[in-house]
């Protein structure tokens, strides 16, 4: 009596197959939303940051610069990495929403602005931030130690 050896079928590896694609189709668009998410959550991150570093600067300092790089770490690491596009006191973050210090006659508001972007990343961005509880007066009262 011959002895076969024990393996597979054809149709046994196709079914196989099957299910881990099955599989694959499931587990992708999660894992795409997951790391978007994770961009969103990071945006915020730098714009909060950013926002944060240069009313603390102004506030510790007196005074606003023209390049806010030199205000907030933060800005001067994404304009390293071209996230971000510095102006004279402004700045672009990943063309979604721009930070700008704005002149008003006896004082000066650090603002964000949204630009029309239909990316839906910045969309999600622009929707957890909201562009009016981001006016921060800056100038006032120097707090001296």
């Amino acid at each position: 009596m011959k002895k076969f050896k024990t393996a597979f079928t054809m149709v046994e590896l196709i079914f196989v197959i099957v299910i881990i694609g099955i599989l694959a189709s499931v587990a992708l668009p999660s894992l795409s939303a997951t790391r978007d998410d994770a961009i969103i959550a990071r945006n915020i991150s730098y714009i909060v940051s950013a926002m944060t570093e240069t009313s603390s600067y102004t506030i510790t300092k007196g005074e606003v610069k023209d390049d806010l790089t030199e205000m907030s770490p933060t800005l001067k690491s994404l304009k390293s990495q071209n996230k971000a596009v510095i102006g004279v006191k402004n700045v672009i973050v990943d063309e979604c929403i721009k930070i700008s210090v704005e002149n008003n006659d006896t004082l000066e508001i650090l603002r964000t602005i949204f630009l029309s972007s239909t990316d839906r990343i910045c969309k999600m961005v622009q929707t957890v931030i909201k562009e009016k509880d981001y006016p921060i007066i800056l100038h006032g009262q120097v707090i001296k130690f």
